[in-house]
This record gives C-alpha cells, sequence and structure tokens, in this order.
C-alpha cells in the first residue's frame, strides 16, 4: 500500500506493535499504555528507531537491479522481517506512518542537501534528495523529526524556532535550526528552514539541508526516489554507505559508520577507524559483525563489476 498525506497510516496495529518490539521502545510507551503524545514520547521513538534501524544504502550496490521501494509495507517486510535498514525516505516514511497511527499529528516535506566535499564536483546545494518528518505536539510546538540523515543527523527532536539556539547532538557535536533566506531563489521573501552542525563551538556551522512548511506527498517523493535511486549524479549510487547509532540508557552516545571500505567509530566529535576492508568478504562479515545485516547469495553477487565494488 501506498501513502496519501490525506488519510491514516497505512500501517495495521499488528505492524505498528511489531515496529514497537522491534526497536525495543520501553513497555511504558507500549500502545496497550497509552502513553501521552508528548515529547518524552517523541524522543523515544526517535531514539530507539535510530538505534535499531541502520542508515543504508545497500540495496543498490548489492544487486542486479537497483531499486527502492516507497510502498510502505514493502519498507515494513524490509526493516522489521529482513533486519535491514534503509536510506532517508524509507526510514522517515515508515516513523511517518508509525507516529500517524499512535495519534501525533505530522506531516511529510522535502528537503535539499548541501554537500561540503571538495573533491565532489558536485558541491553546493542539490534538488530535493532528503525526507523528514515535521510534528505538531498538543501544545502547539513543531519539531523537526529526522531518523534519515545518516551520521551528522540529530538524534532528537529539534524545534523550530526562531532563537537559533544550539542544541546537544553527540559528544561534543552541537545542532541547530535556523530561518534563512533561500540563497538559490529570486524571491528575498522566501525563508528556508537551515538544518546545520556542528563538531565542537570553536568550529564554524556547517548547512546539512534546508527545507520549507510546505507537505510534500507520496507523488514528490516518487520522483526523488527516481533520481536518488538510479542517477549517477547522486553519490548514493556510487557510495556504499552505513549508519548505526549506538544507544545506552535510552541515550545515544555514538555511532559506527561503513563509509565503503572503512569502519569507523565515532563516540562525539572524532572518528576512530576499527577496520579496512580490502575485499568483498571483509566487507560483508564486517556488515554482519558490526551493523547485524546479511545479505543473500543473490544481493552478494549483484555487486559484482559495480563502481562500489571491492576484491574479490
Amino acid at each position: 500500500m501506498l501513502f496519501d498525506s490525506n488519510t491514516d497510516s497505512a500501517l495495521s496495529a499488528e505492524q505498528i506493535d511489531q515496529y514497537l518490539e522491534h526497536i525495543q521502545v520501553p513497555s511504558i510507551y507500549r500502545r496497550n499504555q497509552g502513553p501521552k503524545l508528548d515529547i518524552s514520547f517523541l524522543s523515544t521513538l526517535q531514539a530507539c528507531h535510530l538505534s535499531t534501524i541502520p542508515y543504508e544504502n545497500l540495496a543498490l550496490h548489492y544487486t542486479d537491479k537497483p531499486h527502492v521501494s516507497l510502498d510502505v509495507e514493502t519498507i515494513h517486510r524490509k526493516i522489521i522481517f529482513k533486519r535491514r535498514g534503509g536510506y532517508c525516505m524509507e526510514n522517515n516514511i515508515l516513523l511517518h506512518h508509525v507516529l500517524r497511527f499512535l495519534g501525533f499529528q505530522v506531516y511529510l516535506t522535502g528537503a535539499r542537501l548541501h554537500r561540503t566535499d571538495d573533491n565532489n564536483q558536485s558541491s553546493g546545494w542539490t534538488g530535493w534528495e532528503h525526507c523528514i518528518n515535521i510534528v505538531t505536539l498538543p501544545d502547539q510546538q513543531r519539531y523537526l523529526v529526522d531518523v534519515g540523515y545518516g551520521g551528522n543527523g540529530p538524534r532528537a527532536p529539534l524545534p523550530l524556532a526562531l532563537d537559533e539556539a544550539s542544541h546537544n547532538n553527540i559528544g561534543t557535536q552541537e545542532v541547530r535550526l535556523i530561518r534563512n533566506p533561500d540563497a538559490s531563489s529570486c524571491n528575498p521573501q522566501q525563508n528556508l528552514w537551515l538544518y546545520q552542525f556542528r563538531n565542537s563551538e570553536t568550529q564554524p556551522w556547517v548547512s546539512g539541508y534546508a527545507f520549507t512548511d510546505i507537505e510534500f506527498t507520496f507523488r514528490d517523493f516518487e520522483v526523488m526516489n527516481f533520481f536518488t535511486s538510479g542517477s549517477r549524479d547522486c553519490f548514493l549510487t556510487s557510495r556504499l554507505l552505513v549508519v548505526k547509532f549506538l544507544r545506552m540508557d535510552d541515550r545515544i552516545y555514538g555511532k559506527l559508520v561503513l563509509d565503503h571500505d572503512r569502519v569507523k567509530k565515532n563516540l562525539g566529535g572524532r572518528s576512530e577507524v576499527l577496520q579496512t576492508c580490502t575485499t568483498e568478504t571483509e566487507r560483508v562479515n564486517a556488515l554482519e559483525h558490526h551493523f547485524g545485516l546479511r545479505l543473500t547469495q543473490d544481493e552478494l553477487s549483484g555487486i559484482k563489476g559495480r563502481i562500489s565494488a571491492l576484491a574479490c
């Protein structure tokens, strides 16, 4: 079933319970307890999702037919029963339907990513390539909730406020939302929300992505997904990336990252290389050992000949 922003969640009560069990939400937040739709519940859902479901784009590399489905039931099966992760649209669309079923007021919107890689000829602002949730709590405060950005994503809901306050993320990293004119627009009145991060207060702020208040529909994400899963101009199709956040006592304190051939651990501010994979066998073993991700034989053979493949 596809999603339609004008209908209820496309997931059933059974599927919601399977999701809550999979991400190990504490018992006080299970459906039979009738939890309040407050910032505590929302924060717990985000932390449990991030630390259980990896950000990963393996479906674009370990396959002979790269394809990412945005059908929410397909995403649910992939993540819950196949014990896989997903990239931004998969993670945030799944969470979107969970939040709607639970009674949260939420909508999805798109975001433009900002690339800062000096080696990337396409550095700067992209088109609409990212997906996020905007949640309004009963007190009418709105929050950005994002479980699909990867390593520098927010670990907790961020209030959409004009005070430009910074919030601790992981270790010494800070994140914030600011309201800023759209530099790519001819309309000086068109402001965007900018999600920014920095690894310490002595470093400059880095823009991660920008978004508006406009709700996106399934057709919008279909177009976005066509590009992000199939275009050579999108870094996701050439770069293998897996991110899993680390949690203790309902608080995220670090992350594990597989970036092409290197497994890195970051507990806040600095990364430590745990392993450099020189062969496909080493990388496949690392995927299982560090991230709990297992691939089928058909998936393993699908990476042969791809730009992202390592030596046999």
